[in-house]
């Protein structure tokens, strides 16, 4: 039975705060466990003021005194000799205790160690690292060793820190699963925009967790479900344009045998506009589909041939500083945006200018700018939308079928490249087609 990722992070999320939770508690309870290691030995005017006081008092007070100067830190006892469990310490620790030596003055000192090295003692068991030993004036000898209910100190700070370390440690724990979790969420959001850019694009890697790999098959069945679709609507309406030609040629031959020749014109020019409408939804409905044959093209020279020939034309078409630029482009479909969106601007403003230069995203831009009456806001957001038409009439004279803004865009995306439209400083409307760089 497969363990699906859920209950992986489940598991895992639980098992790994258990144990950290589990470190927190032993390390608390460490902490509480008395350690001599880390004892702070009385300060050495103490001790030698300890041996001043009982070599000058009645040994039937020195145990009243000795209990007097006991605590929990320390403990003062006095032996005969050297006290079982210890012996003397040589070598480089009782360097470290000379302190000691110049404020007793004549009296013997001698650090001490337990005669039996460990690692590891049972609770309550208190040997200190180091103990003193001091001789006092009748020949017996006063030992300063750690209390027996001696905590580690600073055991409220040394708690915080392990505090913060475990909640740090649990952090990272959870983050790690949160983003091995995510990985794959964010495979499956490349393969979304993949496919939304390119229809063609290659199908989601089917590897992972069960519940991924699930996701992985169904959204490679929807890919390939949603290009069956589009092949067969582009089959229909190929078929469809097909038989309307077929009518409209019928209907230009009819159309000949009028005797009215004005009545003919009109009707050959409604045939046409036809034509031309079923050419244009068939483009739209081919979306990114169609593989555009891109080349190196001079903008430059491209935009300004375009300029010469509209100007000749008698059209009120300018340029505006033609850079020199190289971008990739199949010409003719360059030359269906570019007359699309200059047509709009002549119908709407009267005039246009166009541009070419480098965009802030190192592509090339070429740049139809108007000043007429722009468009509003809320229809800026949808003039990319097939049939859609700012005049909300179907009339063609006034508008057209609102095909222009969609077969541009999708020409330009067939490129790699896009159309943003933007306000004219002053007034009016800018297209600015983007396109790759050579």
């Amino acid at each position: 039975m497969r363990i699906g990722l859920g209950a992986r992070l489940t598991v895992g999320i639980v098992g790994g705060l258990v144990v950290i939770q589990g470190l927190g508690l032993a390390a608390v309870l460490w902490m509480r466990e008395p350690e001599s290691g880390a004892w702070r030995p009385p300060m050495p005017s103490r001790v030698a003021a300890a041996a001043e006081a009982l070599d000058a008092s009645p040994p039937a007070i020195r145990d009243a005194y000795l209990i007097g100067l006991n605590g929990d830190q320390t403990r003062f006892f006095i032996s005969d000799g050297i006290p079982a469990g210890y012996r003397v310490h040589e070598g480089l620790a009782p360097a470290l205790y000379r302190g000691y030596r110049q404020a007793l003055a004549d009296r013997e000192f001698l650090v001490l160690r337990p005669e039996v090295a460990r690692e590891w003692r049972p609770r309550g068991a208190v040997l200190s690292q180091h103990a003193f030993s001091v001789e006092l004036a009748d020949g017996r000898r006063l030992n300063v060793t750690p209390g027996v209910s001696q905590r580690r100190r600073g055991l409220t700070t040394v708690f915080l820190v392990v505090a913060f370390g475990m909640a740090a440690l649990s952090a990272i724990f959870v983050a790690r699963l949160i983003r091995l979790a995510t990985a794959q969420l964010e495979s499956l959001s490349e393969a979304a925009d993949s496919f939304a850019a390119d229809l063609s694009a290659p199908a989601m890697a089917e590897r992972g967790p069960e519940e991924v790999r699930r996701v992985a098959v169904a959204f490679n069945r929807m890919q390939a479900e949603l290009r069956r679709l589009m092949a067969e609507r582009l089959n229909m309406l190929a078929a469809a344009a097909h038989d309307l030609k077929t009518l409209l040629t019928r209907l230009r031959l009819r159309v000949a045998g009028l005797e009215d020749e004005a009545q003919r014109a009109k009707a050959d020019a409604d045939i046409a506009e036809m034509a031309g409408l079923i050419e244009d939804v068939l483009l739209v409905a081919q979306g990114e589909a169609r593989q555009p044959r891109r080349e190196v093209v001079n903008l430059h020279r491209f935009v300004e041939d375009l300029v010469t020939m509209r100007q000749e034309l008698g059209q009120a078409v300018g340029a505006d500083r033609l850079e020199i630029a190289y971008g990739l482009a199949e010409p003719a479909a360059l030359r269906r945006i570019l007359d699309n969106l200059i047509d709009n601007a002549l119908k709407y403003a009267g005039g246009v200018s166009l541009g070419v230069g480098s965009a802030a995203d190192d592509r090339i831009e070429i740049r139809v700018i108007d000043h007429g009456p722009g468009l509003p806001a809320d229809f800026a957001a949808r003039a990319f939308e097939p049939f859609a038409r700012h005049e909300p009439s179907r009339n063609r004279a006034t508008g057209g079928a609102g095909l222009g803004l969609s077969i541009a865009q999708t020409l330009a995306r067939q490129m790699n490249g896009d159309i943003v439209l933007t306000p004219t400083p002053g007034g009016g409307l800018t297209a600015t087609v983007l396109l790759e760089r050579r």
